[in-house]
């Protein structure tokens, strides 16, 4: 070994050893256990030139990553104060507390710069307790879990970092398991699907059971094959070999034939997580398994209810250190269903008294299960969702039976969408609503989501579409033909999608021959129906065409061929990002034999997964554990909610008309695909009755919205109370979701927002009426026009937009602007008519405006009426005028059909008149080129207008708009100065001044 390699050892270790200390002097400590003097010029060699995935270069980020982040880091000069989190002040003490010098920080600053939040935090005030007991308690389980991340996973530090952070400030909310006094908290986690929520509640249960929660209640989605993949990865990463052995001798062949995973290839390669010795330190416990990879919650003889939680100091709290300490935890996975649930709560009972002083926490995976369909408020008012309302309330009753019963039980719920039905359905079961806090994950790096699947932000009047921008033309190709209407047309799309998958499965046993890149699993998902009856037929199409298919014939290598040159060949191109790519088809055809193997391991790759016994019973296992799974999967409901398709490459979805999902029931396609992202096709229906992507890109756009805004209003006011508390995110909730109204219910959500601000940046108030209303010529000629008429002035914008998880943009565009009275515009600006219901989200903004108005802080606005670059659809408009002194450029945005309002506004528009708002000064070009300062100036808003031909695709293919056709878009940004205290950014009132702490009221209250 290497005096570098034996050093950057003892650096590690050191790192590791103060994980959970203030930072310490660094080089001394290392030499010390290295032996050997480490001078700052080898450390900071080291770290400039270290590997990128090295394992000492990650424990240094993962520890710079929970410095920068903790509650308090001193600075060790004197009389200086305490630093803030996530600043250079803060990471300026972490270095003076390491003594590291200039060039060492540099050298660590450049590869490891300042740790951005990776959650935002609704939360009311609580006790913090989990940052000091962790250092005082033991950490057996979140340290092996966070190894095995880094060595087995292969996770970056930032990954780790970012769950290391999240789950602490999930702990950090629950209640201390030592506390004497009995507190329940309640909260909800917010992520995205597929985008690593398992990792995060596992990441949570572990630092729990080392902080002292002792019973664990996993409740997974409504599936077997979702609660038994959930119990594996538990079992793999955090249980561990030694409590799935519990003592046995593997090698007894009894034993063997009884293990969960004897034929588990990952148990097989010695995958699963290990504890070794630490298991037989003082307060470190072992984790007993109600539940196994093979069996859901049974009642048994000696079941829970013989496991009787011993105190050994029978003088004391079953709950205090000197007893929870020594109690083994105890884990169960459990599906959400009626039956299982029930047997748990009957095991419970006669241990009444032991679970009254015994920590807790029920993690909800999924806890927006069969909830309402944001996307269809016609369905969830109609009878046919009696069933799954009728369903949701039994579960949520049986969860609530169980809080009741274990006094000291800490609930967490996950879902994969903020409109999570808790905050949409008043009168859904009030004793599960997230009351403390609720944590919103931002995306993960590496994660493929609706950014890369769709087109945000991009006007195509300002750039040409190619593959290289438009995720759209790289990833997404459209059905048209269905079943019913053009049986040949949908085969021959069903062909192309098969093609591709094997084709893509070629291209990467290329990679992997050409590269350290591994594909264990290769997928596709045929999604056409909820019915099961469906499913079998559908399989027996893919059958049919699978085996008359020919890939290896000249008719199927012709295919494949066209298929390279004209669709993958040019997107790798593009988009492969340093993954091996083959030049020519000739360098993936040696390829095809081999993958085709893979695929017919069992003659045909054909897998229908749904819940008929008959054909389960007849093929073989999904099982993504024990295989290398390269097959095509025909389901419905089972492939839609929770479960993690491995391996996913290419999916098919084409569902019936009305038949609209959620995000949770469509976003299969999204998730983490290392190495292949470029070979992702999305096969999706859209026609001239439904065009899902588009609907899909709608709500999935309303969500992004409503995360954004959340940030706005994270933490607390200049007295320290919390801007907005879990309790008031349902109003806000309705104000992205106006169209969603509630009907036959008997409660209400208590708080209304009395006043809010656009929350420092852009607020799109699109809920305009509907197509063809009359109401649009008021609009259009007494509001927009006015206004429109002052920006008389041209300037061309600049615009760079920076983001973590995609790709920076910067650019340029023309604009009009000009300067409207604060009163003037405020007396126009009430004589727009909204959709109705829209009131809702217009109102609080209507109310601000008007207090700030009144008072000054509002004095005037500029009118920002943005023009494209490019030549596109012009109309003559009484009052207005364009280049050739008569024509103005119409945008093609287009109406979000099936709610009220539009596609949102341009991302490039916003950033370059943001600083307008901000009271910035702003360079900007004359038409001429030359340069010229627009003014700071405090007090003035940016009101950002669209012109739009409200017309429908087709009309606007074959016609030109008629101005009774247009419709004005109005966005604004109210001026920072506006805002001067975080409070005024949003102010709430309540229907019920007797229950303030109540979200829901009886309608019969108000």
């Amino acid at each position: 070994m290497t005096r570098q390699g034996t050093w950057t050892a003892s650096l590690k270790n050191a790192l590791d050893g103060m994980s959970n200390q203030e930072p310490s002097p660094l080089l001394p400590i290392v030499s010390m256990m290295a032996r050997t003097v480490v001078t700052p010029s080898d450390f900071a060699e080291y770290v400039r030139s270290a590997d990128e995935n090295d394992a000492t270069l990650t424990q240094l980020r993962v520890s710079l990553a929970r410095w920068d982040a903790a509650p308090a880091v001193a600075s060790h000069k004197a009389g200086q104060p305490e630093t803030e989190p996530r600043t250079q002040s803060r990471r300026l003490a972490i270095y003076e507390g390491l003594e590291l010098d200039a060039a060492c920080a540099s050298a660590v600053s450049a590869r490891s710069p300042v740790y951005e939040a990776p959650v935002t935090i609704i939360s009311k005030a609580f006790e913090p307790w989990y940052s000091e007991a962790r250092q005082n308690r033991a950490s057996v389980y979140w340290d092996d879990y966070e190894r095995y991340l880094r060595e087995t996973k292969g996770w970056s530090a930032k990954a780790i970092a970012s769950l290391d952070e999240t789950t602490n400030d999930v702990v950090e909310r629950l209640s201390d398991p030592t506390r004497e006094t009995v507190k329940q908290t309640k909260g909800l986690v917010v992520g995205y699907v597929q985008s690593g929520k398992t990792a995060n509640f596992t990441g949570a249960i572990a630092k729990s059971i080392d902080a002292g929660y002792r019973l664990i209640i996993v409740l997974t989605g409504t599936i077997e094959i979702l609660r038994a993949q959930t119990q594996r990865r538990m079992d793999m990463e955090l249980l561990g070999v030694e409590n799935i052995l519990s003592g046995l001798d593997p090698n007894d062949p009894q034993v063997a034939r009884e293990l969960d995973y004897q034929q588990d290839i990952e148990w097989l390669n010695r995958n699963f997580v290990t504890h070794g010795d630490a298991l037989s330190q003082p307060n470190v416990v072992s984790i007993q398994r109600i539940t196994t990879h093979k069996s859901d919650y049974k009642r048994l003889p000696q079941g829970l209810s013989r496991l009787k939680f011993q105190k050994f100091d029978k003088m004391r709290r079953l709950n205090d250190p000197e007893n929870l300490f020594r109690l083994d935890a105890h884990v169960a996975v459990i599906k959400k269903n009626a039956a299982p649930l029930r047997k748990l709560i009957a095991d419970l009972a006669p241990i009444k008294g032991d679970l009254a002083q015994l920590p807790v926490l029920i993690i909800d995976d999924e806890s927006d299960q069969a909830s309402v369909d944001t996307t269809n408020p016609a369905r969830w008012n109609g009878p046919t969702n009696a069933t799954v309302d009728r369903q949701r309330t039994t579960i949520n009753r049986l969860i609530t039976d169980l809080l009741k019963l274990c006094p000291r039980a800490q609930y967490v719920g996950y879902t994969a969408t903020p409109f999570a039905n808790v905050f949409v359905d008043p009168d859904d079961e009030s004793d599960v609503f997230p009351s403390d806090f609720v944590l919103s994950l931002h995306r993960p790096p590496g994660y493929m989501g609706v950014r890369e699947f769709h087109d945000v932000g991009k006007r195509w009047e300002d750039e040409d579409k190619t593959i290289a921008n438009s995720n759209e033309l790289a990833h997404v190709r459209e059905l048209v033909g269905a079943p019913a209407d053009d049986d040949i047309r949908r085969n021959q799309e069903l062909q192309e999608a098969i093609d591709a998958w094997v084709l893509s499965g070629a291209i990467k046993k290329f990679r992997e021959s050409h590269s350290t890149l591994r594909f264990r699993h290769h997928t596709m998902l045929v999604h056409e129906s909820v019915k099961r009856s469906d499913h079998a037929a559908t399989a027996e199409v893919v059958k049919h065409l699978w085996r008359a298919a020919g890939f290896t014939s000249s008719v199927g290598l012709s295919r494949l061929r066209r298929l390279f040159d004209d669709d993958f060949g040019p997107v790798m191109g593009a988009r492969a990002n340093g993954s091996p790519i083959p030049v020519t088809f000739d360098e993936v055809k040696p390829f095809i034999g081999e993958a085709l193997a893979s695929m017919t391991v069992d003659h045909d790759p054909v897998l229908v997964v749904n819940s008929d016994k008959n054909i389960t019973d007849n093929q073989r296992k999904l099982d993504f554990e024990s295989d290398q799974v390269w097959r095509i999967l025909v389901g419905g409901t089972q492939l839609s909610r929770g479960f993690t398709v491995e391996g996913l490459t290419v999916s098919y979805f084409r569902r019936k008309a009305g038949q609209a999902d959620t995000l949770m029931q469509a976003g299969r396609w999204f998730g983490f695909r290392n190495g292949y992202q470029d070979l992702v096709r999305l096969y999706i229906r859209r026609d001239e009755k439904v065009d899902l992507y588009e609907a899909f890109e709608a709500l999935l756009l309303d969500e992004e919205a409503f995360r954004d805004e959340i940030r706005q209003y994270e933490g607390f006011d200049d007295n320290g109370l919390p801007l907005v508390e879990p309790r008031q995110i349902p109003p806000l909730v309705s104000q992205h979701l106006p169209w969603l109204r509630p009907t036959a219910r008997t409660k209400m959500w208590n708080a209304v927002i009395e006043s809010k601000a656009t929350a420092r940046g852009f607020q799109d108030l699109y809920g305009v009426p509907q197509r063809r209303d009359p109401r649009h010529f008021g609009n259009l000629n007494q509001v927009a026009v006015p206004l429109l008429s002052i920006a008389s002035e041209e300037f061309k914008f600049r615009y760079a937009i920076e983001d973590n998880v995609a790709k920076a943009d910067s650019g340029s565009f023309r604009a009009r602007v000009g300067y409207v009275d604060g009163r003037n515009f405020l007396s126009l600006f009430d004589q727009l008519e909204w959709s109705d219901g829209f009131s809702i989200r217009v109102d609080p903004i209507m109310s601000f405006l008007r207090s700030a108005t009144e008072d000054g802080r509002i004095e005037d606005w500029t009118v920002f009426w943005p023009w494209p670059n490019k030549e596109g659809t012009q109309i003559l408009i009484d009052g207005l005028s364009g280049p050739d002194g008569q024509h103005v450029p119409v945008s093609p945005r287009g109406r979000r059909e099936g709610t009220m309002g539009f596609f949102g506004s341009s991302p490039h528009h916003r950033a370059a008149s943001l600083p307008i708002a901000r009271g910035e000064e702003l360079a900007v070009q004359m038409p001429n080129g030359d340069p010229i300062l627009l003014p700071a100036k405090n007090a003035r808003g940016v009101a950002l207008i669209y012109l739009v031909d409200d017309r429908t695709k087709k009309e606007r293919s074959e016609t030109p708009p008629k101005v009774g056709d247009i419709v004005p878009l109005l966005s604004l940004a109210v001026p920072s100065s506006a805002t001067p205290h975080r409070r005024d950014l949003i102010q709430w009132t309540v229907r019920v001044k007797s229950e303030p702490d109540n979200p829901a009221v009886p309608i019969v209250k108000v």
